[in-house]
């Protein structure tokens, strides 16, 4: 099965205050995720940390220091892995490089292959519609 991933970017104006916190609600905000309570911010403060540590975190640890089902927390979780994010190994989630530089540097290698990729089918498709075009107004003089 071929994993997909879906990054959605907004354009959020920066926060007033430069605290861990108000810079998390703004990474959440400016990456599409739902910011109405603080459960995303707070879930993307822990996971940074521990990935910076190295250690990574569970679902479970993560649901009892949050004082949020563990529903709720694999929810998030499965958000952030699907934007590539974070990723999974074995019972543990971690940002997907070693901090979050890494991780945006990893996210925009992916964007930019994944907009190469488009650009090529684009020019294909351009093509093919122009040699539409062309046919069509061939067939047009040559019926006169």
């Amino acid at each position: 099965m071929t994993r997909e991933e879906k990054i959605v970017l907004k354009s959020v104006n920066k926060p007033d205050k430069e605290n861990v916190n108000a810079l998390s609600e703004w990474f959440c905000a400016a990456l599409g995720f739902s910011t109405s309570d603080d459960t995303e911010p707070k879930l993307f403060e822990r996971l940074a940390l521990s990935s910076i540590k190295g250690e990574g975190i569970t679902s479970k640890h993560l649901s009892q220091e949050l004082k949020t089902p563990r529903s709720t927390i694999i929810y998030h979780l499965n958000e952030f892995i699907s934007s590539g994010l974070v990723v999974r190994k074995g019972t543990r989630y971690f940002l997907r490089g070693n901090d979050l530089s890494t991780t945006f540097d990893e996210i925009r290698a992916d964007m930019q292959r994944e907009f190469d990729r488009m650009m090529q089918i684009a020019s294909r498709f351009d093509e093919m519609m122009e040699g539409e075009l062309y046919g069509r107004r061939k067939r047009k003089s040559e019926q006169h």
